[in-house]
């Protein structure tokens, strides 16, 4: 049972971290339609942002506000570049766009620092909390309360400001919205700002609590659109519990290797990413139309 509880708590970084970028696949979705695969890509590609501030001597808080900086500029460049241009087309083609910018991204950052793993600064103290006969490291504990207050954050912006209202009434209805003054491309802008800034944020914390390389983050979002299925891209609580489904999935494996008769099935490395794909494979083909959903009210404005 402590053995358990422990991972339950260790799964907490896992959470925060797929809540994150969950919350910013799904703004991104409500304001475009459009399931933007890039967003591990844009979580990666700020991490090595904040890396490169550290390395020039900025300060810490200085170097994670770059990052975030970064983050939004690239969800602009992205909405702009691989998913405006191709509105014509339909949401499948934008969907697929993106996939062009997670590939231009990953090659030159490769390029540019290579394949190699790098020690990122940690945006947390060193340390660990020890609890029932283990330890929890602050690197990976801080991103949950992080998550919370992000999740908390978003929430209120978008019930509670006019700009909130604005996004909400262009992703249900474009051409209501623009009849009453409110411009589509403009809060679908905004949202990509904020879906950029959460897939930092997400970005720089799991390279703080590891480290950086071109790959892991960028390829390792699966999870989070996972979580973004399980809980409805059109529902961001939701996705917050479809964050919690998969983070306890995912952390609870190593508990689940001392079963009697299965256990022996959740052994071994790569046994969680297994689990996964299996919930991965049940959530799409239980909910795969989501995957293509289109705004068919939006698509001659």
């Amino acid at each position: 049972m402590r053995t358990l509880l422990l991972d339950v708590v260790l799964s907490l970084p896992l959470i925060g971290a797929y809540a994150l970028l969950g919350l910013g696949i799904t703004v991104i979705y409500q304001a475009s339609r459009v399931l933007n695969l890039a967003h591990g890509a844009l979580a990666m590609c700020a991490a090595y942002a904040t890396y490169q501030l550290f390395r020039w001597h900025v300060p810490m808080v200085g170097a994670v506000a770059g990052g975030l900086v970064a983050g939004a500029g690239l969800g602009v460049l992205v909405e702009r570049v691989f998913v405006r241009r191709l509105r014509s087309a339909g949401p499948t083609t934008q969907t697929v766009g993106t996939v062009g910018a997670l590939t231009l991204a990953i090659a030159l950052i490769a390029r540019l620092y290579g394949t190699l793993p790098v020690a990122t600064p940690l945006v947390f103290p060193q340390g660990a909390v020890h609890l029932l006969g283990g330890f929890v490291p602050y690197t990976k504990l801080g991103i949950f309360p992080i998550a919370v207050l992000g999740a908390g954050g978003l929430f209120a912006l978008l019930e509670f400001t006019d700009i909130g209202l604005a996004m909400r009434g262009a992703a249900q209805n474009r051409r209501g919205a623009a009849l009453r003054g409110v411009n589509p491309d403009r809060t679908a802008l905004f949202a990509w700002v904020i879906g950029g800034t959460f897939a930092a944020l997400a970005g720089i914390l799991l390279a703080g609590s590891g480290t950086l390389d071109p790959y892991t983050i960028s390829l390792g979002v699966l999870p989070a659109f996972v979580a973004a299925l399980i809980g409805g891209l059109e529902s961001m609580p939701g996705v917050l519990a479809g964050a919690v489904v998969i983070g306890l999935v995912q952390g609870v494996v190593p508990a689940a290797a001392t079963l009697p008769a299965v256990g022996h099935i959740f052994q071994g490395v790569g046994a969680p990413q297994l689990v996964l794909g299996v919930v991965a494979l049940v959530v799409m083909a239980l909910r795969g139309s989501k995957l293509v959903a289109g705004d068919v009210r939006g698509d001659s404005l």
